[in-house]
């Protein structure tokens, strides 16, 4: 039997597969049955795992850019190639790109968005 390859992978890569794994089938999960409120405080936390998520997205593509990811791969910039990778339009990637780049230099901001308590949007 083949081993598995991510088995010797790093955190974050072994962390993203399984949270993917997981957000898939919940998903895809009959909510019919949850009470009003859990329905209520899952939302709330559903937009805090949103912003976790989208924090580790913009440290790495951060880390992408330092790395010259996009130079690498022969597009113009890294989040040409990001935009090009994810299907999501240049423009929205190069404000994605330039709001890491603003989080690395605003800890707090930062900490709070990796945290939840903020959103994307009040991050920017």
């Amino acid at each position: 039997m083949a081993k598995d390859s991510r088995h010797h992978a790093h955190t974050v890569c072994r962390a993203v597969a399984k949270s993917r794994r997981k957000t898939r089938q919940a998903a895809t999960a009959e909510l019919w049955s949850m009470s009003d409120e859990d329905v209520e405080a899952t939302l709330v936390e559903a937009s805090r795992l949103r912003a976790q998520a989208v924090a580790l997205e913009l440290r790495l593509v951060a880390e992408a850019d330092r790395r010259h990811a996009g130079e690498r791969a022969g597009a113009t910039d890294t989040a040409s190639w990001w935009a090009h990778r994810t299907r999501q339009e240049r423009r929205v990637a190069k404000g994605r790109a330039r709001l890491a780049e603003s989080l690395d230099r605003h800890e707090p901001t930062s900490a709070a968005l990796v945290e939840g308590a903020i959103s994307v949007d009040h991050a920017r």
